[in-house]
């Protein structure tokens, strides 16, 4: 299967998706994601605003904040095509960005070697840590220059043995499911 095909493909299971079944999955991935070493230790954390039936994320903000640690999510610049990150310090700073993703208001400009571990959205991962996302390349551009442990998000329908990459696709260490924890390095 193709890039193109497979993004259609899980674009459309994931609309299919119902409320209760992103509610129990999202509860599930978390879990999974709570359980990590690397989690439970991290003291900043980007992650991804879920749109588009993705994993619910802002409830991970909320046990981060809860715990005194740092958040910071991505801001999208359509005419550039990148994502800069902002820090974050409660859901209330958030209004419709672009794409209709959630974005901070007001824009506290963070630094990418203060990040411990980034949560990121996809398409579709496969075991060997590879991700597709939109096709327009924003999470590749901003992940080649981060240090930090990348854990994919997803949900098991769309995890594969294999999904087509390209040079500049950034890997995973990790690839969270609502039904498994991957250690991909």
């Amino acid at each position: 299967m193709i890039k193109d095909e497979l993004r259609i493909k899980m674009r459309a299971k994931r609309r299919t998706l119902t409320i209760p079944e992103i509610i129990s999955m999202s509860e599930s991935i978390r879990k999974n994601l709570f359980f990590l070493d690397c989690f439970k230790q991290a003291m900043t954390v980007c992650l991804f605003l879920s749109a588009f039936n993705e994993p619910e994320t802002l409830i991970i903000a909320e046990r981060l904040w809860t715990n005194k640690r740092k958040v910071i999510v991505p801001v999208s610049d359509i005419s550039t095509n990148t994502l800069s990150l902002s820090y974050i310090d409660s859901h209330t700073d958030l209004r419709k960005g672009a794409y209709g993703i959630p974005e901070p208001s007001v824009i506290k400009n963070a630094d990418t070697d203060d990040i411990d571990i980034i949560l990121v959205p996809g398409l579709a991962f496969d075991r060997a840590g590879g991700r597709m996302g939109f096709g327009k390349g924003y999470y590749d551009r901003l992940l080649k220059n981060i240090k930090a442990v990348k854990i994919g998000l997803c949900y098991n329908f769309q995890l594969f043995d294999y999904i087509p990459k390209e040079n500049h696709d950034i890997p995973m260490d990790y690839i969270i499911t609502e039904k498994e924890t991957i250690k991909v390095r």
